[in-house]
Order: C-alpha cells, then structure tokens, then sequence
C-alpha cells in the first residue's frame, strides 16, 4: 500500500501541475502529447471564434450608435437585448434598459400593445406623439426556423417629415390661389375684347395687360419648378431686387380684385 501510494503520487502530481493555458509548454508524459495537442488546437479555436463575436459586435454597435434612427433588438420575452443611443433618447429610456424587461420600463410612448403584436408574429407600425415632435414605430418579428425568437424595433423621427408635408400643403393651397389671380385677369381682359366691349384705343393696353399676366403665370411655373429643385439641393443664382417695384407690380396685378371687393 505505501509503495502504491508513493507511485501513483508521483505519477499523479505531474499530471496536477499540467499549465492547460499552454498545453504544449507542459512536458509531462509522451502519451498525452495528442490531448495536449488537440486541447492547443481547441482553444487557439475558441480564441478566434471570440475574438471575430468581438469584431463583429463592435461592428454593429458602432453602426447602431451613430444610427439618427433608434433601434431596439428584443427577445421572444420582451427582454431588451440590445438598445442605441437614438431609442433611448427618443423613448426616454437608459442604457442601463439592457437586460430589463421593456414591459416593465417607463418609456415616453406606449410600446405594450405593439411589441406584443411584434412577438405574436406580425408586423405593426403605428405614429406617436413626443414631446417635441413626433416619432414613427416599426416593429418587426425575429424568427428562427419559423419560430419567433425575438422582435427589433426601429424608431423614426418624423418630426422634419410632418412639417415638410404641412409646408407641402400650405404650398400648394397658396400656388393655387397664385395661379387663379392672373387667370382670371386674363379671362376677364380676354372675355371683353371677345365680346366686342373693348375701344380701339384701348385694345393695346388690354392686350398688354394679357402678355403681362401671361407671363406672370409662366414665371410662377418656373418658380414652382425652382422649388421642386430645391429637394434636390440644386444652388440657385442670387440677385438683388427692387422691392417697392416688385410691390407696385403686385398692387396693379391685385387692384381690380382689391377694387371689386
């Protein structure tokens, strides 16, 4: 007994001293050379596979986190795996969100109803109010082998967007009553020269006043092309104008309506 435990001891203690952060700096027995070679070989492999999820997760953040849009990547639980900076400042979250349960996280919009549609399988997308404009969310379901294992929210400020519509509008609203001001005119000159109530000695400056208004509406269509243009950042020349010119064409274009009402 006391020769047996003196020699598995001593084959033992070897054997309790491998380094197996370097297996092949041990030299301990030549039968284990093939595991030590082979446990080299498994964590020279795990070294890389960490090192390219490292890579790879740096990527992405560094994507996400300089991303105008907010994005939220969650779990088939709700459980927010992933949170940039443009989310949390839109929703009123923290970086501190990560790893919590966005049920139970106070955000400035409603996102209950829509995340549970988002992990129910379904996309949604719906327009919320903030406090200083408006933002747009859309979810999207994450599925694995037509398992749902997660959703990604995305969250747009619209804000810029809304007020360009609102500018749209109000553009077209006042491009339309432009137009109406030298087509009635023109209407009005032209319908009393057809019907003969027209002087000779007044055919000139009616006709004058048709050009005039004629190309007034041309110059309108230009300028509403120009401002289509301006969506492209098209650089316009700039020139110096004669305002009190400009305003007594204006009140001559405008004083037979101003006259009638």
């Amino acid at each position: 007994l006391l020769l047996a435990y003196r020699l598995s001891k001593k084959i033992v203690t070897p054997l309790n001293r491998l380094n197996l952060d370097a297996p092949l700096s041990n030299e301990v027995y030549e039968e284990l050379s093939p595991l030590l070679k082979r446990m080299d070989a498994q964590q020279r492999q795990l070294k890389h596979q960490s090192e390219e999820l490292k890579r790879k997760r740096e990527e992405f953040e560094t994507a996400t986190e300089n991303m105008s849009e907010g994005l939220i990547i969650l779990n088939e639980k709700g459980v927010i795996l992933n949170l940039n900076r443009a989310a949390a400042k839109m929703l009123g979250l923290s970086e501190d969100s990560v790893g919590k349960d966005i049920f139970s996280e106070k955000t400035s919009v409603n996102l209950k109803e829509p995340t549970q549609i988002a992990l129910s399988g379904k996309n949604t997308e719906e327009v919320f109010a903030l406090r200083d404009g408006n933002c747009q969310l859309l979810e999207n379901p994450v599925s694995t082998d037509g398992k749902v294992t997660g959703a990604a929210l995305l969250v747009l400020d619209v804000t810029e967007k809304e007020r360009a519509e609102q500018m749209r509008r109000e553009f077209t609203a006042n491009v339309s009553h432009e137009l109406k001001t030298p087509l009635h005119s023109i209407m009005g000159c032209s319908e009393l020269m057809e019907n003969g109530l027209v002087k000779a000695e007044d055919m000139p400056r009616f006709v004058s006043r048709i050009h005039s208004e004629a190309s007034r509406l041309v110059t309108l269509v230009d300028d509403i092309i120009g401002l289509s243009q301006l969506d492209e950042n098209a650089e316009f020349p700039k020139e110096e104008v004669d305002l009190l010119a400009l305003a007594e064409v204006e009140v001559g274009a405008l004083a037979a309506t101003a006259k009638d009402k």
